[in-house]
């Protein structure tokens, strides 16, 4: 896999439950399958993280890894997504990833099968 990859805050969450159970886990398999391929974090992962594991934690993710910012023109594809998706609509941090990865031309990561309804979003399930 030599692809950019974008990976969404449930599949950090997984991940670090692997890690806390000791199992190897879907999360952890996928990762080992993308050793050649450049992975992103997006600030809004950044925050999430932030929530759930801490200052320092979320502050490490960002050091090991490439962060995006948000732009204009995300803010407008964002709008576009949630429009054309209404009634099925993603949570608001899930359209924001879902712009950024399409804008930076990489894969987003997850298991969350919402994602698929995204127009022009090239999506990996794990």
């Amino acid at each position: 896999m030599h692809a950019t990859l974008l990976f969404d805050n449930t599949f950090y969450s997984d991940y670090e439950a692997e890690i806390d159970a000791g199992q190897v886990g879907p999360a952890q398999r996928f990762l080992q399958s993308a050793t050649k391929a450049k992975i992103i974090v997006s600030i809004v992962t950044i925050a999430e993280y932030y929530e759930r594991y801490g200052r320092e934690a979320a502050a490490l993710l960002a050091v090991n890894h490439p962060a995006i910012g948000l732009h204009f023109a995300d803010a407008l594809k964002c709008g576009e997504i949630q429009t054309r998706l209404a009634a099925k609509r993603l949570g608001e941090n899930d359209a924001w990833l879902a712009t950024q990865a399409i804008r930076s031309g990489a894969t987003l990561v997850t298991r969350d099968r919402r994602f698929k309804d995204v127009h022009g979003l090239s999506v990996a399930y794990y």
